[in-house]
């Protein structure tokens, strides 16, 4: 233990939004007023609960990104250049694998004792935090007397954060924060407030557009997702007639609904907390609603299809994909953030995956978003490495397989 000590801020990892998975999902479940096993448990064996896993981290690391940005973190600031990393800060520490519920204050005690803290941060999901120190000597020492020290049920882990990390003038001189939201949702300051006398603009206000919705979701599923939150009054999925339907009564969803609250400022909190929750498999897409909401969405739809035929690829590689997970498992996942054409898994010869996938999508835009938001997460402990196929690129399984043949009979393998 010592010599890992010894060797702690040698390495380069660069791995900043290393998160406690145990963490991740006591992060998501406490604020949801949810338990950890409705978050992991197949319903009715519906979706793997390393894919749930997996878009839970997703929709963490985007909320950590989005507060490590407004509290003045350069996260370009994390980028190699080329094949050279960035030459590392002697005074700021970025501390992962921390269990959730630490706060501040655990912080404050943990590290103040090795000298003048400048700065504290830690995301609202309470998974990571970053540190900074007055002095290079105070932060050395408190490099070497935290790493790996347990706290409650993990092992803190210590790595130097790149020179340049907090923007000039993106933040206060000293500041200690925390995002991190209380376990319990408050509960309304009044039974009665918000109610009565609202004008067509202010009930606006207070009414969230959710669009990205499973088209298996029903509107008493959208309420039960939203109904623990402060002032909510109301939730629908908008639908349409089935045409399938014999007694003509059947209705289908169309992807999208409201939901309303009795004040702006409870849609304001709402909205904060649920973008990017993950409903029937589905990350949600929530924004303050507007007139005619609903039929933009629908003429979106229709030219996202028009789309299909841009000039720039809508089509992704996926690297270093775990040989347990299965078609239906990427589909799972990277369809929750855009709409899949389709899935490739290549196979080995005994029928076991290759480790990589090929991905399409109907439109170089839900690609593009896909690309983005999964582009940290994990799936059963490993890393997905995305990057875009060429343009016009034709993948020739066949022609791979033989590549690898050819290999191994050069090796003397077969």
């Amino acid at each position: 233990m010592d010599k890992r000590k010894e060797n702690a801020g040698k390495d380069f990892n660069w791995a900043m939004l290393y998160m406690n998975s145990d963490a991740v999902v006591s992060s998501i479940a406490d604020r949801m007023r949810i338990s950890k096993a409705d978050i992991l448990n197949a319903e009715n064996g519906t979706t793997n609960p390393a894919v749930k896993l997996a878009l839970a981290e997703t929709h963490v690391i985007q909320e950590t990104k989005k507060y490590l940005e407004e509290n003045g973190i350069s996260l370009d600031a994390f980028q190699p250049n080329g094949k050279v990393h960035p030459r590392r800060s002697t005074t700021v520490i970025l501390v992962k694998n921390i269990p959730y519920g630490t706060t501040t204050a655990d912080l404050q005690s943990l590290f103040g004792m090795h000298g003048e803290v400048k700065k504290l941060l830690i995301p609202p999901a309470g998974t990571m935090a970053v540190v900074e120190f007055e002095h290079a000597e105070e932060a050395k020492r408190a490099f070497k007397g935290v790493a790996y020290k347990r706290m409650k049920n993990s092992i803190v882990y210590l790595e130097w954060a790149p020179e340049g990390v907090f923007v000039e003038g993106g933040g206060k001189d000293k500041v200690v924060d925390s995002g991190v939201k209380p376990v319990k949702v408050p509960e309304q300051e009044s039974a009665g407030e918000g109610k009565g006398g609202k004008d067509e603009d202010e009930a606006t206000a207070a009414t969230l557009f959710v669009k990205n919705l499973n088209f298996n979701t029903t509107s008493d599923q959208l309420v039960s997702a939203f109904k623990g939150l402060p002032g909510f009054t109301f939730a629908r999925i908008n639908t349409k007639p089935d045409p399938k339907s014999v007694d003509g009564t059947g209705r289908l969803s169309m992807g999208y609904g409201f939901v309303g609250f009795a004040a702006a400022e409870d849609a304001k909190r709402a909205l904060k907390t649920m973008q990017g929750f993950v409903l029937d498999g589905h990350a949600l897409l929530v924004n303050f609603a507007k007139r005619g909401a609903g039929e933009a969405e629908s003429g979106a739809a229709a030219a996202g299809r028009m789309l299909v035929g841009a000039t720039k690829s809508a089509k992704i590689i996926v690297r270093n994909v775990p040989f347990e997970a299965s078609k239906k498992d990427l589909k799972e996942l990277f369809g929750a953030h855009g709409t899949l054409k389709s899935v490739r898994l290549p196979k080995k010869f005994d029928s076991r995956s290759r480790g990589f996938a090929f991905l399409e999508f109907v439109s170089r835009r839900e690609a593009e978003n896909a690309m983005e938001t999964l582009k940290h997460t994990h799936l059963l402990g490993r890393h997905l490495v995305l990057e875009w196929a060429k343009e016009n690129e034709v993948v020739d399984v066949d022609e791979l397989r033989e590549k690898i043949k050819k290999s191994y009979v050069e090796e003397g393998k077969l």
